[in-house]
């Protein structure tokens, strides 16, 4: 199989694989969802800014460090992307209920494989842990006594990465394309050879954000728990949830450093160019 390499944008440091073309100015169906997206987007702006909702918005939740609200927010989050994650399920088993036989679907191969790879990625990253990590928040420090949890302003940053992750994955759908190489995104095929497109950056970006974001709040919640908790509550009179919220954090702080290191190295190789290329140039020198 030949290296797909040569139809890929030109590598830029700053926005990867993603240039103009990625602009979905070519496709209607694309650039009408695109634009009806905007005007939902400016019409809910438009409601906020009439009824002067900015500043208690602002205040009271976008910067809020009480661990209560931004639970809520986390949730509040999970719920929103569990929205996108489930209308990927019900594109792919639509897709599955149809295509038998001479009949392909209605899903070309290569959306079906970027629809599998997002609802992966988005039930796991942006559904499930944005979900226990908001209930965590929300009810961990009640649990055990405190007023917050041990770093609150830390735990708005670690909410504002996870969302950014968020963010970037709802791009794809207009902007470029998402990977297609799975959930796992095991190489060679997310390797620059297989994946010259920008769907592995949005992969890398989006879950090494995020992945920072919930490292640190796993940070946050151990040391709440360890430090914090009300005098006289020994580990062995701490509820059953908090007893799994620590064990859930434990794993959280040992793992995701492995997955940090590992999207970086995957990001690197996005920088060095094909490597049946460097093979190449290396073999004629």
């Amino acid at each position: 199989m030949s290296s797909p390499h040569s139809t890929s944008a030109p590598y830029n440091p700053l926005t990867g694989h993603l240039g103009w073309e990625s602009f979905p100015l070519h496709d209607p169906v694309i650039l009408s969802a695109f634009i009806g997206t905007m005007l939902a987007g400016i019409a809910v702006l438009a409601l906020i800014t009439k009824y002067r909702l900015w500043g208690t918005l602002w205040r009271d939740w976008f910067t809020s460090i009480d661990h209560k609200k931004i639970g809520i927010m986390y949730m509040v989050l999970g719920l929103v992307m569990l929205l996108r994650g489930f209308s990927d399920a019900l594109m792919m088993r639509a897709q599955q209920a149809i295509a038998f036989g001479d009949n392909m679907g209605y899903l070309p191969p290569h959306h079906y494989d970027q629809v599998f790879t997002a609802h992966g990625v988005i039930m796991i990253f942006f559904v499930a842990m944005p979900l226990v990590t908001g209930l965590m928040n929300y009810l961990v420090p009640l649990q055990i006594g405190t007023r917050d949890v041990a770093f609150p302003f830390l735990n708005n940053f670690s909410f504002w990465m996870t969302t950014s992750g968020a963010v970037l994955v709802m791009l794809s759908l207009f902007v470029g394309e998402f990977a297609k190489t799975g959930w796992l995104a095991y190489p060679p095929l997310s390797g620059i050879d297989y994946s010259p497109d920008v769907g592995v950056d949005y992969y890398i970006w989006a879950l090494q954000i995020a992945g920072v974001g919930t490292l640190l709040s796993g940070v946050n919640l151990i040391v709440t728990i360890i430090k914090m908790r009300a005098p006289g509550m020994t580990l062995m009179r701490m509820p059953v949830f908090t007893w799994t919220a620590l064990c859930t954090n434990v794993l959280i702080v040992v793992t995701f450093p492995v997955l940090t290191a590992v999207l970086a190295l995957l990001a690197w190789t996005a920088t060095r160019g094909p490597t049946s290329s460097r093979t190449t140039s290396a073999a004629t020198r």
